[in-house]
């Protein structure tokens, strides 16, 4: 066993690159060396700017001796009475390479061949290595590639160095004309020309000394412990951005912490609009005091120590001073134009060559939402109206145009310094929520309804002119669409017909040209909200067979589909309910190809067990439609795993395929029946039994 060392050292890579970059390498190593035999301990994976590192404890020196079994004619061909070998024998040995006094015999599917088996040795793994990586290397998935010089090969950016040791001892790969060692390559300013690593021992320790902090870990210490540093310092408390912070983590090697000031003038300036310019585009930490309220102080790191910390802290404030001098401008320059002006200015905005101006998909939302309205007992007519023609007027604002982040946003505050009903001015910010997977929801109805109404609208526009998603192209966030109404309807409790909303947000798009037909655009759209649907649930832990014998209910209303997943993982725990599920498989699997309506004729009933099971169904089954009319999905599951004994009693003892056909096809009636009634749940054929 040996201790595995990889760097790849680039020019900088961007920091969003390097946290998928780190996953799909993890996953590529694991496939890879259990693919080619070698075994190895735990994979530790670190990224900065400049390089991915790759520590592997315990692995083998050699690859795993694997036994192959070549299967030849079968025994009675290769032997005759006699014992001796026949042609086939000989001929099979001759073709393996082997004496036929060799051949072994081994049975498969009932029958006897004559076999060779055969011991393929390990090579070491020093040799496996270099086409392993140059595969595995080649194959780390950036959001972006480039090629440079006269290179073919693809990564993020170029790659300068690269270490690979296996036990101390350099391993030679080749990759875009770069060849391994065992120098790397540190700080650019704070470290002197190339660093030799002799072990993975001594690898974090080295890059140390020379001011590159590897371990991700000590690196976000590093960060953390100078936040709360200048926090007591100015006696204030950082606003604290996950996102942010990962940021910083992977735009240093060595962070150092400082501080920086600006003009008390500047917060005058809405405290979002602030907080934007100082993060988004500075990567800043801003400051609060502790009642909330901004202090004019920010946080910044340095990638370096510098020689005076003055000058790179005034050369922060003066690049900060400006973007704000810039906001404060934009932001009293729209104030001096209302939002409700800016509407009509919506049509010399396109929004897609093929779908038309922004103002015309601002109508088209406008009457989505009217329909959503009357589904959802909304009866604010007016405030929706008022917010529904407004909701992308901010995207005129010259604050919007200089960030765009701030949409939304600024459509609230704007609202709100124009006198606007403050659930209208919400309803601007909150219907474009969630930004992201597990963002924040939009709060008040009237921001799910426009949330709602917005996304479907896209969603059907871009489906219904046949631009939808491919592969990882998603240019048009059609997937985050799609997920942003899965949450907010299960968050709400919101029970639409999914093929009725698509209609209206069809019917609301009918000055689109050129588009596919209604029902070619539903079948698309609904099975891609079911796809995205699945992912979601799956992801946020729920069974994947439960998840999926749902989904025909998700394409007829999410939320319906979603409390039947709840009530079904709340039961599902239940043995008696996993035992229910094998009597309904026979069920399922006896009936599956009936396609007739079968009527039950109780007169031709022969034994108890199944007079009792249709004694079960004709009593149970109004209770149990009764409880789904009522949407009480738990309550029906109970009715159903009530079925288990008479339907297991009935397979012990009734031979459903009698002989006589009135006979059997009376019982497979009573099955029908049965089945049709569980189905109305859900999809148990679905559903596996453990």
């Amino acid at each position: 066993m040996g201790d595995f060392l990889l760097e790849i050292g680039t020019e900088e890579i961007p920091a969003r690159f390097i946290e998928p970059a780190k996953e799909g390498l993890s996953r590529l190593l694991t496939e890879g060396l259990a693919q080619m035999r070698i075994s190895f301990g735990s994979i530790y994976i670190q990224g900065t700017p400049r390089r991915l590192a790759v520590i592997i404890d315990d692995m083998a020196e050699k690859q795993a001796e694997t036994k192959t079994v070549k299967f030849g004619p079968p025994a009675n061909r290769a032997y005759d009475e006699s014992g001796n070998p026949t042609k086939a024998a000989t001929g099979f040995a001759k073709s393996q390479g082997v004496a036929v006094e060799d051949l072994k015999k081994a049975v498969k599917d009932g029958v006897e061949f004559v076999t060779v088996e055969k011991i393929e040795k390990g090579m070491p793994t020093v040799h496996v290595l270099p086409n392993l990586l140059k595969d595995i290397i080649s194959r780390i998935p950036f959001q972006k590639k480039m090629r440079w010089g006269s290179e073919t090969f693809e990564y993020a950016r170029p790659i300068q160095w690269l270490i690979v040791l296996f036990d101390g001892i350099p391993v030679e790969v080749e990759i875009a004309d770069v060849k391994s060692g065992n120098l790397t390559y540190c700080h650019r300013f704070l470290s002197k020309g190339p660093i030799e690593i002799k072990n993975t021992r001594e690898y974090r320790d080295r890059l140390r000394e020379n001011y590159v902090i590897i371990d991700e870990s000590e690196r976000m210490g590093i960060i953390l412990k100078g936040i709360e540093d200048i926090e007591k310092r100015v006696g204030g408390i950082a606003v604290r951005d996950e996102d942010l912070l990962k940021e910083i983590l992977y735009i240093t090697e060595y962070p150092y912490p400082l501080t920086g000031t600006f003009d008390r003038s500047f917060l005058t300036i809405p405290k979002e609009v602030l907080i934007n310019v100082m993060k988004s585009h500075q990567k800043y930490i801003p400051i609060e005091d502790p009642k909330g309220e901004l202090m004019p102080y920010f946080i910044f790191f340095a990638n370096t120590v510098p020689t005076s910390d003055a000058n790179v802290i005034k050369g922060n404030e003066k690049v900060l001073r400006a973007r704000l001098a810039d906001a404060g401008f934009f932001f009293e320059e729209d104030k001096k134009t209302t939002l409700d002006s800016l509407y009509e200015r919506l049509s010399s905005i396109v929004f897609h060559v093929r779908l038309g101006t922004l103002k015309e998909k601002t109508d088209r939302v406008q009457e989505i939402a009217g329909y959503l309205a009357d589904v959802l007992n909304y009866n604010d007519t007016e405030r929706l109206n008022k917010a529904a023609r407004i909701i992308k007027a901010d995207l005129l604002t010259h604050m919007v145009g200089e960030f765009p982040e701030l949409q939304g946003t600024m459509g609230r505050i704007y609202a709100g310094l124009q006198g606007y009903d403050p659930d209208v001015a919400t309803a601007i910010e909150e219907h474009y929520l969630p930004t992201g997977g597990e963002k924040d929801l939009p709060k008040t109805t009237l921001g799910s309804i426009l949330g709602i109404a917005d996304k479907i609208d896209s969603l059907v526009s871009f489906f219904s002119v046949g631009i939808t998603p491919s592969g990882n192209l998603d240019p048009y966030a059609l997937r985050r669409q799609a997920l942003g109404i899965i949450r907010i309807i299960t968050d709400r409790n919101y029970n639409i017909s999914l093929s009725g909303l698509i209609r209206r947000a069809y019917e609301a798009g009918s000055g689109i040209k050129d588009r596919l037909s209604l029902e070619d655009t539903k079948a698309s759209l609904i099975d891609f909200i079911q796809t995205r649907f699945k992912f979601s649930m799956i992801e946020e832990g729920h069974r994947q067979d439960f998840v999926e014998s749902v989904l025909d209910v998700v394409g007829e209303d999410i939320y319906d589909g979603y409390e039947r997943l709840l009530a079904l993982e709340n039961q599902g725990a239940i043995e008696d309910f996993e035992k229910l599920m094998v009597g309904f498989k026979r069920v399922y699997n006896i009936t599956k190809q009936i396609f007739d309506s079968l009527v039950i004729d109780t007169s031709l009933f022969r034994q108890d067990e199944e007079r009792a099971l249709y004694s079960t169904y004709d009593t149970k089954k109004g209770e149990f439609f009764d409880h789904m009319k009522n949407k009480k999905y738990p309550h029906a599951l109970t009715v159903l795993i009530s079925f288990k004994t008479t339907i297991d009693n009935f397979f012990d003892k009734v031979f459903v395929m009698d002989k006589e056909e009135s006979i059997k096809n009376n019982r497979l009636a009573l099955l029908k029946h049965i089945k049709d009634m569980f189905l109305t749940y859900s999809d148990f054929s679905k559903i596996r039994i453990e």
